[in-house]
């Protein structure tokens, strides 16, 4: 398949969000069914007591009957108590639908990150892609949660009490109703306005996100040219251009939300001014004229809620565009559909390259390469940086896929067999050696967390890391740091290749395995690596000739092609780049 740029790029949902989250609920239609029908049981019960406030008015107080005071209010009571725990239960259980919801979203996510290839990480920033997963998904749960009680609950609250005023007094009813109206064509309005503005402001905060992470992670090199003020001003630019999108959100929000006030405002005006003239003349009770009062607030609450739904629902829009960008995102390294399990066995490392040609976007990295490599044999590729080394190592494990030409193992073409049964296979030791911060014991066993005591401590011998780890506070249980930065570079390279030897994998992947450890570690490290290659497809990229030099076969690249090939004397012999490139090392030919 040819290398694609799977970079994200703005699009509009082909479908709406709540049809989006809709797979993401249904298992939880049980509990939002029982959320809903609690909510329409609180509803109407919560709107009840205004209602006592006019037979308390009209009946008990105008017509001095107060032996019914007492009951009235054990009445209203006992109805605003039962709303209350019952709106209280619907809660607990919607609440808890969201938070589930989001453990399913965010998990779902994650999967899609893990499948993705290694060309769409560096595409894409890591910390916009953890704004995604992380702020995105939560505004996303606001939205799916509250929408279902925010919005059904308050349009039937609005619908209720609307019905009430009518019946109460239809005159009193519709005057109080006639400026509500109004707030319809200014949320259209405002919708078409914040769209775009949410979006500016959920991407710009993807931008603070990314620098700040990049920062963190940079921090020593950033120290290090005593940088921190240039980077404080990166930072403050992007922060700056969030804090600006933010400003015009903040306009249209403190625009919108004052009128919806004021127009509710205006119906309360209209309903106690036209209530207290018909009072008046008569035509309307005083008790009534209360309930209208008690009601005015449950009217215009649901309108206030609803505007605020609404607004949520426009940050959730922006949310859900960038979430489910990231989640239609291409795969351009994925199982095919009829994709079969590599079987394990040294016999099944054969490693072949058939004319495999590779591009990094527009820019070629081989070109027609091909060579096998017999189980068990050590291929060292050696050449200048450039010259696509590195690329042939990822291309095995099928970390990308090749432009042309085939690469297999085994005999089988790495895209025909599933990812994790082909990678189960190897065993990766990098030049940028990656521990997780936790202890010296999980980093070992996290190629096998069922590997036993004895088990780990063998694979540390043979990786000559028993003894240090020994020495450390803790031994096995020491606490590393994050990406092991209590340990030097030759401890965490001898603790990878721990993990590398409990693995016990048939294909070895060693990408300049000694070229960023201290001297004094080269030959321990070099003693331990030769051990772990015994009996194992081997290959090895190094600028060190220590470990070049035993290989039983040399690939010598230069501009995407193989220019030489053979053993190390064999090569020397031919006089050409490898013997030139040993001789500027070595300083003897």
């Amino acid at each position: 398949m040819p290398a694609t740029n799977t970079a994200l790029i703005p699009a509009r949902l082909p479908i709406s969000l709540l049809r989006r989250l809709a797979p993401y609920l249904k298992p939880y239609r049980g509990r939002i069914a029982l959320g809903v029908f609690l909510l329409l049981l609180s509803t109407p019960l919560g709107s009840f007591h205004p209602l006592v406030w006019k037979y308390i008015v009209d009946e008990v107080v105008m017509q001095r009957r107060m032996a019914m005071f007492f009951p009235a209010l054990i009445v209203m009571f006992v109805v605003q108590a039962a709303a209350s725990l019952i709106d209280a239960c619907k809660s607990i259980i919607l609440e808890r639908v969201g938070q589930k919801f989001i453990f399913d979203l965010r998990s779902d996510i994650y999967a899609k990150l893990q499948r993705q290839s290694l060309a769409y990480m560096q595409e894409n920033r890591t910390g916009d892609l953890i704004s995604r997963a992380m702020g995105d998904v939560d505004v996303l749960q606001e939205v799916a949660i509250q929408s279902i009680d925010s919005v059904i609950g308050n349009a039937l609250s609005f619908i209720v009490v609307a019905g009430i005023l009518l019946s109460l007094n239809w005159k009193v009813g519709i005057v109080t109703l006639i400026p509500v109206l109004l707030v319809f064509p200014l949320t259209y309005y405002f919708n078409v306005k914040v769209k775009a503005l949410y979006r500016e402001t959920r991407d710009r905060l993807g931008e603070v996100n990314a620098r700040l992470q990049e920062n963190l992670t940079g921090l020593v090199l950033i120290k290090a040219f005593a940088k921190e003020k240039y980077e404080l001003g990166r930072f403050q630019e992007v922060a700056d251009r969030y804090l600006q999108a933010n400003y015009k959100a903040i306009m249209a929000r403190n625009t919108f939300f004052p009128a919806v006030r004021f127009i509710g405002f205006m119906s309360n005006i209209a309903s106690i001014g036209y209530g207290g003239y018909l009072t008046i003349l008569g035509q309307f009770t005083v008790g009534g004229l209360v309930a209208y009062r008690g009601y005015w607030w449950q009217l215009f609450s649901p309108i206030s809620s609803l505007a605020t739904i609404n607004e949520l629902i426009q940050r959730a829009n922006a949310a859900g565009a960038r979430v489910f960008e990231l989640l239609d995102a291409p795969e351009s390294v994925s199982n095919a559909p009829n994709a079969s399990v590599l079987p394990s066995g040294r016999q099944f490392s054969r490693v072949e390259f058939r004319n495999v040609s590779f591009a990094y976007g527009e820019k070629p990295i081989l070109n027609g390469v091909s060579f096998v490599t017999e189980p068990g044999r050590m291929v060292a590729l050696v050449g200048p940086s450039g010259a696509g080394k590195t690329t042939v190592l990822n291309l095995i494990p099928r970390f990308w896929d090749v432009n042309d030409g085939c690469v297999l193992v085994g005999g089988q073409d790495v895209r025909s067999v599933t990812g994790e049964s082909l990678r189960s296979r190897m065993a990766v030791v990098l030049q940028e050696t990656f521990l997780f911060n936790g202890t010296v014991w999980d980093n070992i066993v996290y190629a096998r967390p069922d590997a036993t005591q004895e088990e780990a401590e063998a694979a540390a011998r043979a990786a000559n890391a028993h003894d240090f780890i020994l020495e450390l506070p803790n031994g096995y249980q020491t606490e590393i740091g994050e990406r092991g930065v209590k340990l030097s570079g030759g401890q965490r390279q001898r603790i990878s290749i721990a993990r590398a030897f409990l693995a016990n994998p048939d294909i070895l992947i060693l990408d300049e395995p000694v070229s960023s450890v201290e001297p004094e570690s080269e030959a321990i490290i070099t003693d331990a690596l030769e051990r772990l290659m015994e009996g194992r497809t081997t290959f090895v990229t190094s600028h060190r000739f220590s470990l070049v030099r035993g290989a039983d076969v040399i690939l010598v690249f230069d501009k995407g092609e193989i220019v030489e090939r053979g053993s190390h004397p064999e090569l020397l012999a031919q006089g050409g780049l490898y013997a030139g490139m040993y001789e500027m090392q070595t300083g003897n030919g």
